[in-house]
């Protein structure tokens, strides 16, 4: 399974003439799991983005989260990873600089979907650094959409505040999730919000918090919510389905919610008048789960689940995935939905995860469990004859005679506009705090790069001139000409695309194989420079008692960001050729590997080597399995048949042989060198 080796739906998350500093890439080795150091918009406007909706969010996209409390961390951090699921979105980093801010400022909203221009609010006087989805303080944030009940969508009701801009704001303006959580309560009571269901994603270092949100659509402004803190050494997963049921409501060190969740969805006619509150379930009031709801969205938390339970107990973990297999299908949506956060079983290990076992988490495919996709334990012509894990969307889709059928919807996705796994370490100095292990597209077959929350320049190849927001954009010298339409070798995004989309289709098998093994010391060894690099930093800000703090802060800031950006450096090129590596392994439909016999080296001898390289092309084509399906009745298998025998004996069989070998440039024996020279 894609946890053990290696390493959704519209986002509602978010020169090759130059040359090649490093060479090689790495050896083949299986991922090994490592600890990390102890206005409105003009009718113009809007023709063109329904024309840009047209082209670019036709596909579907979603996010899934992990979050991983302190004491459930090998090293105490608190780990978030996040999938940000876009076949729209150009994977890139963005740089929001601290900055003091003049009396009076204001700072303009663009909804992050859609992007078009919302409105503008009063901006703070001073804003934090930010990087990606982490600040300068350690904090790091993201999403998923579940949407809910369509008739709370805000989107379109003369709120400004979406959601995109809420996490980057918050990230800007609180260090600690608490503040967050009441900051983007704070910003939507009284600005309006633009969106319509959230799940946000909360990490600190201390702690963990989830926040589900729903707006109130027309019938009010303002929006809904609850946040829960993830208890310690618990974790807790979510994509795309609300998964707030009941909540503790006498608990403020643990659970924070609007004062009116419960009264609002009464007052809509989502819950009974004489219903008790303590009784009140916000999915059920605000997201009911739905046959879609259970089988692209709980489907994902449910694989990450039995796989960690699995991890710690495997009869645990079997237990888990039989007792909601049926409802995670679609099947049956009133046999009780999964815990909100997962603990470790009675009587078991605590959970201790690094950052490597996140990273294979949030790679798997639901590999070996009843949603297999790949066609191997049973027949599945969707994964083609490369045993693809993946579909192309839609999700669900007809037949020519009207009826429904589903694709399934994995953690790992096609789409994926970036991924990150982060730490956040609150003994670590405020810029190395946070760390987001980052990489544009599929989450299972990315290498990802560290980005610190407190770097000060993006890595040239990741960086983005235009921004997923306009405040996150860098200058376009110091960011690729390219989009999510205009490609160009210089950019991260399209890079890592062309990686991951080797793996999809008639060879996917083969080449993930081949991908992993380049990928896993790749990565072990960006993970180890990271720790090394740590040490080092710390050393060195306890030694130097002479400067200053802003001084320490800012030497260490500027060091982090030369080490992010080296190594992205030298990541993006040794990744550039794993391109064409795989590429050259399967190029018009072979396997090319290194021949046996070697060159000729000028001036030596002419024997036993070539003037040319020839490398082995095997014709593997096919597996057995394929073949059968080929050969069999239907889709002009009769005409397929060669016929069994020869009316001219052995003559014709020789010949035929014959024929066949050198219609490839084959012989059946090898040739010799008859004599040296």
């Amino acid at each position: 399974a894609l946890l053990i080796r290696g390493a959704s739906d519209n986002l509602r998350c978010p020169n090759l003439g130059e040359s090649d500093p490093t060479g090689e890439g790495g050896s083949a080795q299986d991922w090994a799991g490592r600890t990390i150091f102890s206005g409105a918009p003009t009718m113009v406007r809007l023709l063109h983005v329904a024309l840009a909706g047209a082209l670019l969010f036709g596909g579907a996209d979603a996010c899934t989260n992990l979050l991983v409390s302190p004491g459930a961390s090998a090293d105490k951090s608190t780990i978030y990873a996040y999938n940000a699921d876009s076949g729209s979105l150009y994977g890139s980093i963005g740089l929001y600089p601290a900055t003091s801010h003049p009396q009076n400022a204001t700072r303009e909203i663009w909804d992050w979907d859609d992007s078009v221009f919302l409105g503008v609010i009063p901006e703070a006087t001073e804003t934090f650094n930010v990087v990606g989805n982490a600040n300068e303080h350690g904090m790091v944030m993201g999403e998923t959409t579940f949407g809910g009940l369509p008739e709370l969508d805000s989107h379109g009701t003369g709120g400004i505040m979406d959601y995109g801009d809420l996490i980057w704001i918050a990230l800007q303006r609180t260090k600690r999730c608490v503040d967050a959580i009441k900051l983007i309560d704070a910003l939507v009571q009284e600005h309006g919000y633009a969106s319509d269901g959230e799940s946000f994603s909360c990490v600190d270092g201390n702690e963990a918090w989830l926040m589900e949100l729903i707006g109130k659509g027309k019938f009010e402004k303002g929006a809904v919510w609850v946040a829960q803190k993830v208890p310690d050494g618990a974790i807790l997963a979510h994509a795309n389905q609300a998964r707030t049921t009941t909540f503790d409501q006498n608990d403020p060190d643990n659970v924070m919610f609007s004062p009116d969740v419960v009264n609002f969805a009464r007052k809509i006619g989502r819950y009974p008048a004489d219903a008790s509150d303590a009784d009140f379930d916000f999915s059920a009031a605000y997201d009911p789960v739905t046959f879609s709801g259970a089988r692209h969205g709980e489907a994902r938390v449910w694989d990450i689940y039995r796989l960690l339970l699995g991890k710690t107990d495997e009869a645990a973990g079997k237990e888990f995935e039989e007792k909601y297999l049926d409802y995670v299908r679609g099947y049956d949506l009133t046999s009780g939905r999964m815990p909100l956060f997962l603990h470790p079983p009675e009587g078991s290990a605590k959970f201790s995860l690094t950052v490597a076992d996140a990273m294979s988490l949030m790679g798997t495919r639901l590999e070996g469990t009843w949603f297999d996709n790949r066609g191997i334990d049973r027949p599945d012509v969707g994964a083609g004859s490369g045993h693809s894990a993946y579909r192309w969307r839609p999700l669900i889709w007809k037949d020519t005679k009207g009826d429904e059928f589903v694709n399934e919807r994995t953690v790992a996705t096609q789409q994926t506009s970036w991924n990150f796994v982060s730490a956040s370490r609150p003994w670590l100095p405020p810029a190395i705090r946070a760390i987001q292990w980052w990489a544009p597209d599929d989450s299972a077959t990315s290498l990802r790069v560290p980005v610190y929350g407190g770097i000060t320049r993006v890595p040239y190849h990741f960086a983005d001139s235009v921004g997923q927001l306009p405040g996150a954009a860098v200058s376009p010298k110091d960011a690729p000409k390219a989009d999510a339409l205009n490609p160009s070798w210089d950019s991260a995004f399209w890079i890592w695309n062309l990686v991951s989309n080797l793996c999809y289709g008639e060879r996917a098998q083969l080449v993930t194989e081949a991908l992993r093994e380049e990928m896993g010391p790749l990565q072990r060894d960006l993970l180890d420079k990271s720790v090394a690099f740590e040490a080092k930093v710390v050393q060195e800000y306890e030694l130097a008692i002479d400067e200053s703090n802003a001084a320490k802060k800012k030497s260490i800031a500027e060091k982090a960001t030369a080490f992010c950006e080296h190594e992205g450096e030298t990541a993006f090129y040794k990744w550039r050729h794993v391109f064409m590596k795989l590429f050259a392994l399967t190029r018009d439909g072979f396997t090319i590997s290194k021949g046996t016999t070697p060159q000729c080296v000028p001036g030596g001898t002419k024997v036993g080597c070539t003037h040319r390289l020839l490398p082995d092309v095997a014709e593997t084509g096919y597996d057995a399995g394929w073949r059968d399906r080929m050969a069999s009745v239907g889709e002009g298998a009769d005409r397929k048949k060669a016929p069994g025998g020869s009316s001219c004996g052995d003559e014709c069989g020789r010949l035929e042989e014959h024929k066949r070998l050198r219609m490839n440039k084959r012989r059946k024996t090898k040739w010799e060198a008859i004599q040296s020279s």
